[in-house]
């Protein structure tokens, strides 16, 4: 109730800002019958997949919009991920439903139907996509599934919900965080606990840089810590006046991008911790991303995505009717799609 009220007294303020007529038109919108959840081309750009509260994941056809396909959930759809080949589409939902679906064909049974019992945050396939790592609800479990016949290959248990999980690299090992703030690495093949991490129960998300070295984690008080395993001494503090909604390394880990409930993003040297830009909003910012040649930022916060340059300029505005619920480039960054409570995905041309 809080965060609803907040969204509706900042409207009219943001509403002043960018005049409808100003603002860039989207190319396509993609409508569900309520909020979209997620969104992501297929790997060669031909398809967009949408998950929604409303049950449903769907597959557009990305040059002209046209729904081609839907499949149905008990619950809502929380997320989604291609595979590799981009024909087929892992989704899944609150009640912790995980299906895998044919994109490319209609049909009403999934290739793929599996149960985390207590809902889940998330789902992930391994690198050659033969099995799929769920994670979340209050059975304090990450779970591997086999996706040849739908089997619990194994359990991974924690005394806390766990709040985030990740295959490495080569899928050899299982990288999980906590709700009281531990961070574990597993052996995937044999279940072994490798090494704990304790990092407090303030901690509110972690990433791994891609060498698995280096771990990032966001707080309610802290701002970004930046740890090298298995220091207990983070090496850098970032900031944030608030609660820190994530943070995430650029392409080659060289900056560190972090965005927070105080109206910020900020971009971080990754080495020194110097402030390099700050990025004020009228709301909380929901999320950030970086170009891959670093010339350009995104943001989402209430109801724009918004394109910014290196130096922090405000280049362009993508505008729904309601909260964005997250952005992304295309593979060469020449478009950009969103989606929001406003029950649309849409894709915009760059600038």
């Amino acid at each position: 109730m809080r965060r609803l009220l907040a969204l509706m007294l900042v409207c009219c303020v943001w509403m002043g800002v960018v005049s409808a007529e100003d603002a860039p038109q989207a190319l396509l919108t993609l409508t569900h019958n309520d909020v979209v959840t997620d969104a992501a081309w297929s790997p060669d750009e031909g398809l967009i997949a949408t998950a929604s509260e409303d049950g449903l994941l769907r597959v557009w056809d990305a040059s002209d919009g046209a729904e081609l396909r839907s499949f149905a959930y008990p619950d809502a759809v929380r997320g989604l991920t291609w595979s590799v080949d981009g024909l087929r589409v892992l989704a899944w939902s609150a009640d912790g439903t995980v299906r895998v679906w044919a994109a490319t064909e209609d049909g009403t049974t999934p290739l793929l139907d599996i149960l985390h019992p207590g809902g889940i945050r998330g789902a992930r396939w391994n690198a050659d996509e033969s099995q799929i790592l769920t994670w979340g609800g209050a059975d304090g479990l990450a779970r591997v599934w086999s996706t040849v016949d739908g089997q619990i290959v194994r359990d991974f248990t924690h005394a806390g919900e766990v709040i985030q999980a990740e295959w490495s690299a080569s899928g050899g090992h299982l990288l999980t965080f906590t709700q009281v703030g531990t961070a574990t690495v597993w052996d995937a093949r044999n279940g072994a606990r490798l090494q704990d991490i304790p990092f407090g129960a303030a901690v509110l998300g972690a990433k791994w840089s891609a060498d698995e070295t280096s771990l990032l984690t966001w707080t309610k008080l802290s701002g970004v810590l930046v740890w090298t395993p298995p220091s207990q001494t983070p090496r850098l503090t970032l900031p944030h006046r608030t609660f820190v909604e994530g943070a995430t390394w650029d392409l080659d880990e060289s900056h560190i991008l972090s965005w927070a409930a105080d109206d910020t993003a900020k971009l971080w040297d990754a080495q020194t911790g110097e402030l390099l830009v700050e990025l004020s909003h009228i709301d909380w910012v929901e999320g950030a991303a970086l170009s891959r040649d670093g010339q350009h930022l995104l943001s989402w916060a209430y109801d724009s995505a918004l394109l910014w340059d290196s130096v922090g300029a405000n280049i362009a505005e993508f505008r729904h009717d309601l909260l964005v619920m997250g952005a992304t480039w295309n593979a060469d960054e020449s478009r950009v799609l969103s989606w929001s409570w406003d029950k649309t995905a849409r894709v915009w041309a760059m600038p």
